[in-house]
């Protein structure tokens, strides 16, 4: 929230413009105020205030004076000056000290939030090229380390690093709004290896205009690194297979050589997460299939309990289950309650009706047909010829 620290020496005045705009409601704290300029100075040296509103006319200090003073100590913060003079040397001496505005008294709510909101504009913009610069300088100091670790990995001589940053360029000219990285998360967790170019080439499209910077560049490619290499460790593997870039190769990136870097990199956190997830739905369906025969008795037993006991989604396996065994769901447990039955049928004189119970079937005619469906021979008479000429089972599945 932008902080706004007030002073004038009318308190009718100070009053009516602390009471009537509804501060937090346009995104503002009324921080403080002060009758004079010495007592405001004092205060804002405190409070660190992001706008100060000052009367141009005061005692002991004047609004001038006082905005002099808060460009020598707080040069970030934004000046707005109010007067009931309508004068040009005025205007002219405080846009020489650097203030935002010069406004004249009376001003009402709507025009003050107005020239408040035109600044507060400014200063966020302000923070997000210093956040940006910050996020840069640490990254680069972070890809450091990694390229030195990396080049001493592979016994190369040791270099700058990522020292390559120009000061010159002009972080206005970047549109950081453009700098996010939650589609390429997403991607990362649920994306194919073979829809990796397509959707990079989506991701660079929509930024082209600020992979034209240098400095934009720098930062995609360290970022994304970063971004990668935490997501190879979150799936147990180790970061320092991902591969660092070269910035001595070329000390300044171009989006071309950005892009294809990128890509490498993100291609194969792909590869690698595929080829984890295979192995974790291994472990899936395993269980699934223990559970299977732990209770393939019970009647009602469905994808939406099995689901339940792994965790997933029925949707979710339902697909893992096929892929992983060749079966659906339902396939394979009637394919378990079959084969338990053929072998009731060889091993015991139980009753069909009985074994129809024993293998999750509340209804013997049912079982009947389901048996004679699946094998092409009703439970009586798959009993009678394994007893009789001891004939193989006539489907698979036996």
């Amino acid at each position: 929230m932008i902080k706004v620290f007030l002073a004038e020496d009318e308190y009718v005045i100070r009053a009516g413009i602390r009471n009537n705009v509804d501060w937090e409601a346009h995104g503002y704290e009324f921080c403080g105020e002060a009758g004079d300029g010495e007592l405001a100075f004092s205060l804002i040296r405190k409070l660190n205030p992001d706008i100060v509103v000052t009367d141009i006319r005061m005692p002991f200090m004047d609004g001038l004076e006082l905005s002099r003073h808060i460009k020598e100590e707080l040069p970030k913060t934004e000046i707005i000056i109010l007067s009931g003079y309508e004068e040009f040397e005025y205007a002219k001496r405080s846009i020489e000290l650097g203030v935002a505005q010069y406004l004249l008294k009376p001003i009402s709510a709507e025009k003050l939030i107005e020239e408040l909101d035109r600044i507060k504009e400014k200063i966020l913009k302000k923070r997000e090229e210093g956040d940006f610069l910050d996020k840069l300088n640490e990254l680069s100091g972070a890809f450091e380390k990694v390229s030195r670790s990396y080049t001493d990995k592979n016994d190369r001589d040791d270099t700058e690093g990522a020292h390559v940053f120009k000061a010159d360029l002009d972080v206005g000219n970047i549109n950081l709004e453009v700098i996010k990285s939650e589609k390429l998360k997403a991607f990362l967790k649920t994306g194919e290896t073979e829809d990796v170019e397509i959707f990079l080439e989506d991701f660079f499209a929509e930024i082209s205009n600020e992979m034209r910077s240098v400095m934009f560049c720098q930062y995609m490619i360290m970022d994304i690194y970063f971004m990668v290499a935490d997501f190879m460790e979150q799936l147990g593997g180790d970061r320092s297979c991902v591969e660092v870039f070269d910035f001595t190769a070329r000390r300044e990136p171009d989006s071309e050589t950005a892009s294809r870097y990128i890509t490498r990199i993100v291609k194969s956190a792909v590869a690698f997460r595929v080829e984890s997830s295979s192995d974790k739905y291994r472990d899936v369906v395993d269980s699934v299939i223990a559970y299977i025969d732990e209770n393939y008795s019970r009647e009602g037993l469905s994808l939406n309990d099995v689901a339940s006991h792994v965790g997933l989604s029925p949707n979710h396996l339902s697909t893992v289950f096929s892929q992983k065994t060749g079966k659906t769901f339902i396939k394979y447990l009637t394919d378990r309650r079959i084969s338990k039955a053929k072998e009731l049928l060889r091993c015991t004189g139980k009753k069909s009706a009985e074994i129809s119970v024993m293998v999750g079937y509340s209804d013997p005619h049912y079982f009947s047909s389901l048996f004679k469906k699946t094998t092409g021979i009703t439970p009586k008479e798959y009993r009678q010829k394994k007893a009789g000429t001891g004939l193989p089972d006539m489907k698979s599945g036996a």
